[in-house]
């Protein structure tokens, strides 16, 4: 049996996780399967290689469509504040 160990008392960045266990050796086309059948629309994926600090590494990239990459209104819902005013970027 393979274990894996995952200690993230500081917090866990999902773009960075699913990088490192396609480094890991997870299966792409198993992901790739997975993430068509979320029901949902405005995002689309891209897995490249990339160095960074001098390492070759996977790279997971989660790209949101104009209409979903702005979600200040979810902040103010989680602060409480329902009567946030919400600003537009475009």
């Amino acid at each position: 049996m393979k274990s894996l160990y995952l200690e993230c008392n500081a917090g866990i960045s999902g773009d960075m996780l699913v990088a490192a266990l396609l480094d890991l050796g997870a299966d792409k086309e198993a992901l790739d399967k997975a993430l068509q059948s979320i029901p949902a629309k405005g995002f689309e994926y891209k897995i490249s290689r990339v160095s960074k600090a001098g390492v070759n590494c996977c790279d997971f990239d989660v790209i949101l469509d104009e209409e979903h990459a702005n979600h200040d209104h979810d902040m103010a819902f989680l602060h409480g504040n329902d009567d946030a005013v919400v600003h537009s970027h475009e």
